[in-house]
């Protein structure tokens, strides 16, 4: 096989390409001290007061393409009174995306040689409308214990380096990072539809309200599922992002109904009581579990 076709194999199989894992597995052999991450000096101090050391920034990405998704707007469906089902198709294809990517940076910090990945941040991006495509990246630095020989699997964080090592000093380790997400359609009912077509006293539109809250409800469920698979005792430093699309409908009338698009993400951890030893860690499933 040309490098390309290992590079392609390696991709398709959930990893990094080949130029990627040879400078990483270098980087894990070498004798410097040299370090790239983006830890504010603060951060950086802190950790190395904890037992932590830099050793690079790491990275991984997905570039998904959705599959077909029915619709209420496409399917004939009909909700007088309003209602809200979860897109499953468009749910599930952002997880997936996400899980890659995580996959991915897990794998770069392993190859480094790392216990910890900190400061791990998520972008998301959309490709020109009708194109399907979707991408998620993720980025943290990875981190060494200078005190311990830890054998499991590097385990990934949203804290900062901060946030880690306060963390640390007080007897909680990171367990996971534990992440879901959720595409809810929101019908419009025909309260709402008519408080949107005519001119009505201020009010709350209750259908979108509810629609909101189910997203939450949803992606929240499926996280904290992950987080109890991991044995951890709570989840700290959850962030929740959401996007929301208005479509105009036309059936039976014409409705404005609303996607709402939920993205959950934090740290699940877990207390350990001696300092004598290194706390013992749960490597987390990246796949979605829902």
């Amino acid at each position: 096989m040309t490098r390309q076709e290992q590079d392609l194999a390696a991709i398709e199989a959930g990893g990094i390409p080949l130029a990627a894992q040879e400078r990483l597995d270098a980087l894990r052999t070498r004798d410097n001290t040299f370090f790239t991450s983006d830890l504010s000096v603060n951060e950086f101090l802190l950790l190395r007061q904890a037992g932590f050391e830099p050793i690079t920034q790491v990275m991984g990405s997905s570039v998904y393409q959705v599959g077909w998704q029915q619709t209420p707007w496409t399917s004939g469906w009909s909700y007088p009174d309003g209602g809200t089902v979860e897109l499953d198709m468009l749910t599930s294809s952002w997880n997936d995306a996400r899980g890659r990517a995580l996959g991915r940076l897990a794998e770069e910090a392993t190859r480094s040689g790392a216990d910890a990945v900190v400061g791990v941040r998520m972008t998301r991006g959309e490709f020109s409308e009708g194109t399907g495509l979707h991408e998620f990246a993720t980025f943290g630095t990875a981190m060494r214990s200078t005190r311990y020989e830890i054998e499991n699997a590097p385990v990934l964080s949203n804290l900062s380096g901060q946030d880690f090592a306060k963390l640390y000093s007080h007897g909680y380790w990171p367990v996971g990072l534990v992440a879901a997400t959720s595409v809810t359609y929101v019908v419009a009912g025909w309260t709402t539809q008519t408080a949107r077509s005519r001119w009505r006293p201020n009010q709350e539109l209750t259908d979108y309200t509810q629609g909101f809250y189910e997203a939450r409800q949803r992606a929240l469920l499926r996280l904290t599922r992950q987080a109890h698979e991991t044995g951890a005792h709570g989840v700290v430093g959850v962030q929740v992002e959401q996007h929301t699309e208005e479509h105009e409908v036309d059936q039976n009338g014409t409705r404005t109904d609303l996607v709402v698009t939920l993205h959950a993400v934090g740290t699940a951890i877990a207390e350990f009581h001696t300092t004598d030893e290194p706390p013992t860690y749960i490597a987390l499933s990246l796949e979605d579990t829902a």
